[in-house]
């Protein structure tokens, strides 16, 4: 290539020829390989004829074999300061010579700052590198970085990174393909389960995203006595134990999901709740990209990055606190965030949108 300055725009536009095979790394969880199918499907609208490989979690699989916009999945083995999967060396010295043999003409790293990310995506070997950067970096060996955009929200932030390539947005639109056996599946999951169907993910990885589980079950409880139905525990295998305590203290009528499902078919159960009460984690994504009505509790995380950025039937909880969002996975100071929101204000704010999704069902099928 000729020697421009990385920072500048339109790297697609500056290739000798169209890249045949394009490999992305994106190897962080659920919610942000949601916020990332804008960029991904400006890409594949930029790139028609490519081959587009995505590197990310192995628990991503599925979602990433239905993107019409992905052509590959590679599964992510680990790498040193990337925390998202455990890292052995040998593993990972075999995956990067598998992937330097498949000889890609361009690799962009989806994967934050850069930090860590844009050394593993070096080591794939393609002619062409692109990614972002730290802000106040220097772009390193990349052709083309883009600093990091601060204070954005994620779907933003990805799209920014593939139109300074030169793929024209097309909309902020998130996205969550379902495929027809994956609405089987669900189906089979709530036979003889009576509606409305109210769901509650009571999960987080970090302890200062997660709201007190008797308060979940409270909200539970509250909006079976208004509307009738059923509460669906939802959740990934290991909390399956700790769901089982908070079924009986529900009480039934209440199934317990929990690490029974596939994400897809989570997805596709998810899409048929009355309504979802989250914490702000994966679930809560598959929510927005679903349309699903939605309550989502914050407690370290940001809405203004990570909360629903379309319009839809969507509540966000977050008392004000100086310091979020954080970083920390147990509260030094009390967990004042997530303490000051309260039973009542979730099931008003539940029974609000509730209300607006059934007016709005109503008139769409008058």
């Amino acid at each position: 290539m000729m020697n421009i300055d990385p920072f500048t725009p339109g790297l697609l536009t500056r290739l000798p020829a169209p890249p045949r095979k394009v490999v992305l790394l994106r190897a962080s969880r659920i919610g942000d390989f949601i916020c990332a199918t804008p960029a991904l499907r400006a890409l594949r609208k930029a790139l028609p004829q490519a081959e587009i490989t995505m590197i990310t979690l192995p628990m991503l699989r599925d979602l990433a074999l239905r993107s019409p916009y992905l052509d590959n999945f590679v599964a992510f083995p680990g790498f040193p300061g990337i925390a998202e999967q455990f890292f052995r060396a040998s593993d990972t010295t075999r995956f990067l010579q598998a992937m330097q043999a498949e000889g890609y003409d361009l690799a962009i790293q989806m994967q934050g700052t850069g930090i860590y990310s844009n050394p593993f995506m070096l080591l794939l070997g393609a002619r062409t590198t692109a990614g972002f950067v730290r802000p106040g970096d220097t772009p390193g060996l990349l052709d083309a970085a883009l600093p990091y955009p601060q204070h954005t929200h994620e779907i933003r932030c990805v799209l920014a990174l593939s139109s300074f390539l030169g793929a024209k947005a097309l909309d902020e639109t998130i996205e969550f393909p379902l495929w027809p056996q994956d609405h089987q599946e669900a189906e089979a999951c709530l036979k003889d389960v009576e509606a409305p169907l109210i769901g509650l993910h009571l999960a987080a990885r970090e302890l200062t995203r997660r709201w007190d589980p008797e308060r979940f079950v409270e909200v539970g409880k509250a909006l079976r006595r208004r509307y009738g139905g059923t509460i669906l525990l939802l959740g990934e295998a290991e909390e399956q134990a700790a769901m089982e305590s908070v079924a009986g203290k529900i009480g039934s009528p209440c199934l317990n999901l929990t690490g029974h499902t596939s994400l897809v078919t989570l997805g596709a159960i998810i899409a048929r709740l009355a309504i979802l009460i989250t914490n702000d984690t994966g679930p809560a994504h598959i929510a927005y990209a679903l349309n699903t009505p939605t309550v989502t509790i914050f407690g370290a995380g940001n809405p203004a990055t990570n909360g629903p950025l379309q319009r839809g039937p969507f509540r966000v909880l977050a008392h004000p606190v100086p310091c979020r969002p954080c970083g920390y996975h147990a509260c030094p100071i009390g967990y004042t965030c997530l303490n000051n929101i309260t039973v009542a204000q979730v099931v008003e704010q539940a029974e609000e949108i509730i209300q607006l999704s059934t007016r709005r069902n109503l008139s769409s099928s008058a």
